[in-house]
């Protein structure tokens, strides 16, 4: 049977510290942005702690706000799974590295392990 890990087209690291993250559905402007822990991450990818359930398939809008950077990166993606582990809603974001600030990203992820 394969593993989780094995799926994974990138390894995951932990989340950089200081890292923010803020979250509104693409087709949701007038929702309230969500402000979410930021488990892990990968070059293709986001592990996020979230506040209640989000239906897999829904397009999303972040801002990653890191310590190095003036500017908080623009990104997009889609919700790829949710699930309450422990009681705890958790979800996977599959980043679309072609919008926003999708270059800048995924260029972190080009040298040593971008904690």
């Amino acid at each position: 049977m394969a593993t989780r890990e094995e799926h994974r087209h990138h390894p995951r690291h932990r989340a950089p510290r200081g890292v923010a993250l803020t979250l509104r559905r693409e087709a949701g402007d007038d929702d309230e942005p969500l402000h979410l822990l930021c488990r892990d991450v990968s070059r293709n990818g986001l592990g996020v702690a979230f506040p209640h359930p989000i239906t897999p398939d829904t397009d999303v809008e972040i801002w990653v706000a890191l310590p190095e950077r003036p500017a908080p990166l623009h990104l997009f993606g889609t919700v790829a799974w949710c699930a309450a582990p422990l009681g705890h809603w958790r979800a996977g974001i599959a980043l679309n590295l072609e919008r926003g600030d999708g270059g800048a990203w995924e260029a972190r992820f080009d040298g040593p392990d971008p904690q």
